[in-house]
């Protein structure tokens, strides 16, 4: 049987938007072992990145933290978290995103008025 070798992937600069080039120490924390969400060590980290969050957006929410994921999961994190049923909500249709917006206002609860 033949030994798999290690994936290399050549250094490449990508500007489009997404996947995109990351910073080399990005690249070595992701590559370290992975903790469990109960961790104290997962914890301290945690309550790091929310205090430099925090620091980013200028807030003093104590709950502010990073979405992991694609521009549909920050906004439909952002529309389930401020859109109460019957709220009117003003979504500009400008092609996919405001289409999306629609369909997220709506699951929200919101009356959705489109311009």
């Amino acid at each position: 049987m033949d030994k798999i070798s290690d994936l290399t992937i050549k250094e490449r600069l990508i500007m489009t938007p997404g996947p995109v080039s990351i910073d080399p120490r990005v690249s070595q924390a992701m590559s370290n072992r992975i903790l469990g969400q109960f961790d104290s060590d997962f914890l301290t980290i945690m309550d790091d990145t929310m205090e430099l969050t925090r620091q980013a957006f200028e807030t003093k929410n104590k709950w502010a933290f990073a979405v992991d994921g694609s521009g549909r999961a920050g906004l439909e994190a952002l529309m389930s978290n401020i859109i109460s049923k019957g709220d009117k909500v003003l979504v500009p249709v400008l092609g996919r995103f405001g289409n999306l917006g629609i369909e997220l206002a709506q699951r929200a609860g919101g009356e959705v008025i489109t311009m």
